[in-house]
């Protein structure tokens, strides 16, 4: 009998549950949970016998901790379906439809509200991180024994936190504080010394005319962390604070806009040949009001060449301005750059004071994302490694165009932001030998009428190739008579 994975469904954020057709399956003790729970952690994949035992019993297991798996294992195999957990030489794998898992979902609805408050779709991105949050039923893990829950449950309820700051973030930032206050001081509560939170509070006491509440948490923050550790809360919470001090001062700050504005695109190309149909793609993209476009292909084939053509030809639509940054995703030698001294290079170019910067990588974004929310700016991130390099560089508007350069496809940039990917293949033959003509110049018709097809047949259509070529003919000059 074949097991239909697409009716399965489990829960972790929780107790640790499995539902089959919409009816709750019974599973057992706490053991036979703890197995499942921890396949489900790394659905479709292997999981080794030593280290189920480990999860299971601790560092004592009885002699017969193996024997007493394989029972558990037969035991959820009768339960759930005989083609759900696979034997395999050094552990086993549980089979599992995409998203069949709570914890699958809670990301994926996580990863969606964070790009929709990204392009300002705050209330879409609040809806979103509240039925993310309704899928907790209580303390992740319920009913495992306490080797797994001990290293297991701390990293899904660290996740649980991050959504809430996410939630009560948003809701701050539509005018909601005042309802967000109750909770969040709920949680700052539970978690006294977790400065992202009293940052939260401060924010939304502050967004509802209860500055005085809010300089109040900050204090009991600072005398908690003098009496208990012997130091003072982080730079980020301090700078929040002085805002809050002199609030005129930091509202100056940050909607400053630079006296000069970025025009950072390197020279075009001259000779920029076909390509038409990319051009088309990008023009009608940003008619559409596409945001974020991806040039992927293999090196030489004329990413950065079409990203400056059409950024250059594009500039008027652009009234903000234009970001440059090369990313160094393929650089010989070089490791890529980071996010962090990215968006310090991005922050400095839009005029921030560079004295007052945030000192990681999430503060930086979330100032850059403020300073571009109602801008229009064409940003190329040029040469691009990942996704994750790209990521905290998204500007906080709908009205800026991203447009990424990289030789990795970046599935996720397309999956979870919406990427227009073009990619590019070699020229013609037709536009090589134009193109090498074209660079060559005087040298290129001297050579004979074949020459020209015959080297451009050569480059392999690569746009880089043909114009080293071309430019090292043009250097040397026709070759002589005999």
């Amino acid at each position: 009998m074949q097991t239909n994975l697409s009716v399965i469904r489990y829960r972790l954020l929780g107790s640790v549950e499995a539902h089959s057709g919409g009816r709750r399956v019974a599973l057992g003790g706490p053991k036979r949970r703890t197995v499942l729970a921890a396949l489900l952690l790394r659905p479709n994949t292997v999981v080794a016998d030593d280290r189920l035992v480990d999860l299971v019993w601790g560092d004592d297991p009885p002699r017969s901790a193996r024997p007493q798996l394989q029972v558990h294992i037969h035991e959820l195999r009768k339960r759930l379906g005989p083609a759900t957990i696979v034997r395999h030489s050094y552990g086993y794998q549980l089979l599992a439809a995409p998203g069949a898992t709570d914890a699958e979902e809670f990301r994926r609805l996580v990863a969606l509200a964070r790009v929709h408050r990204s392009e300002g779709r705050r209330d879409e991105a609040a809806r979103t991180l509240r039925s993310a949050m309704a899928l907790w039923t209580g303390p992740a893990l319920g009913g495992v024994t306490a080797p797994l829950e001990e290293k297991a449950r701390p990293a899904l309820e660290e996740s649980r936190l991050y959504a809430l700051e996410e939630l009560y973030g948003v809701e701050v930032e539509r005018g909601r504080g005042s309802s967000a206050v109750p909770e969040l001081r709920t949680l700052c509560s539970e978690h006294p010394t977790r400065e992202s939170l009293v940052a939260l509070l401060m924010s939304a006491l502050h967004s509802c005319g209860r500055t005085g509440e809010a300089l109040e948490a900050y204090a009991s923050l600072r005398d908690l962390f003098a009496r208990e550790m012997g130091i003072a809360p982080g730079a980020q919470l301090q700078r929040l604070h002085l805002g809050l001090l002199s609030p005129e001062r930091e509202e100056g700050r940050a909607r400053r806009r630079p006296s000069v504005r970025p025009a950072e695109l390197p020279h075009a190309v001259r000779g920029f040949v076909a390509r038409d149909r990319e051009l088309a793609v990008l023009d009608a993209g940003r008619e559409g009001r596409a945001s974020l476009f991806l040039v992927t292909g293999v090196a030489g084939v004329g990413k950065t060449a079409l990203a400056l053509h059409w950024g250059h030809t594009a500039r008027e639509d652009f009234p903000d301005g234009q970001l440059y940054l090369d990313l160094r995703g393929s650089a010989c030698g070089e490791a890529p750059t980071q996010p962090d001294d990215a968006l310090r290079q991005l922050l400095r170019s839009l005029g921030a004071d560079t004295r007052d910067l945030p000192a990681d990588a999430p503060g930086l974004a979330k100032l850059f994302r403020s300073m571009t929310a109602d801008r229009r700016l064409l940003i190329l991130l040029d040469d691009a490694a990942s996704a994750e390099q790209v990521v905290p560089l998204l500007p906080g508007g709908p009205d800026s165009t991203v447009l990424v350069t990289g030789r990795r496809d970046l599935p996720d940039l397309v999956a979870l932001f919406g990427a227009v990917r073009i990619r590019l293949d070699v020229l013609s033959e037709e536009s090589s030998v134009e193109l090498f003509r074209f660079v060559a110049g005087d040298a290129g018709p001297a050579s004979g009428p074949s020459a020209a097809p015959a080297i451009a047949g050569d480059c392999g259509g690569l746009p880089l190739a043909l114009r080293m070529a071309a430019a090292t003919m043009g250097a040397v000059g026709p070759p002589r008579p005999v």
